[in-house]
This record gives C-alpha cells, structure tokens and sequence, in this order.
C-alpha cells in the first residue's frame, strides 16, 4: 500500500468515526483503534526495506549490530506509544494518554541502557 492510499484510508476512516460518533460513540473509538492499528501495520511494513538497509549499512561499516537493533526497539516504541497515547486521547482520557508517553519515555531510557554503557567504555578507555 502506498502512501496515497494510506492517507485516503485515514481520511475514509476519520469520516466514519465523525459520522459514527454522532450515532454510537463507542463505535467510534473501535473504529479509531481498528484503523490506527491497521496504519500501524502498514506503516511497519513500508519501513522494512529502510531497516534492513540499517542493518546491512552497520554491518558494512563494522558497527555493533545490538546498537541498530537498540535503535529499531526505540523507534518501535516511540510509533506504539504515540498511536496509544492518540487513542486515549482519543476516548477523552487525556491523562491517561499521557501517563502512556511517561511510559513510552521510560521504555525508552531502559532499551538505551546498552547504548549509554558502551558510550561510557568507550570515554573510559580515551581517558586512560
């Protein structure tokens, strides 16, 4: 799916949860969900060729291929959080959506553990 289609299936299913709110506001939020989700997978596998392009460009270059997969678990935390946080706020719970970041945020500082100990090894051994 590409792009324009992508967009046009955002637009169709924005309608239909305006359209369906008025009716039934429940729907709606299974509606939203249901779409965000079906982007989400989409989008996931349109960036497919750009990870193994990640992967293949580390690996050519001798970088430490548990730093690229530390980065790819990042970004799939960072596309996760933001489409949950959207729905609660979709759903009025804006609070909630952003205790879903603060999560999201925390998720984050811990798969970045990896990164920040080798950059501390590597200061170590400059300085010695």
């Amino acid at each position: 799916m590409d792009i324009i289609t992508l967009c046009g299936f955002g637009i169709l299913a924005v309608v239909l949860c305006v359209t369906i709110r008025r009716i039934k506001p429940e729907s709606a939020l299974g509606i939203s969900i249901a779409a965000g989700i079906i982007i989400l997978a989409t989008v996931v596998s349109m960036l497919k060729p750009s990870v193994e392009a990640m992967t293949a460009i580390s690996e050519s270059a001798g970088i430490n291929g548990e730093l690229v997969k530390v980065l790819l678990k990042a970004l799939a935390v960072c596309y996760i959080t933001t489409l949950s946080a959207d729905c609660a706020r979709d759903a009025g719970e804006t609070a909630l959506g952003a205790k879903l970041e603060l999560a999201g945020r925390a998720a984050i500082a811990v798969i970045s553990l990896p990164v920040f100990t080798s950059l501390a090894n590597l200061v170590m051994q400059l300085l010695e």
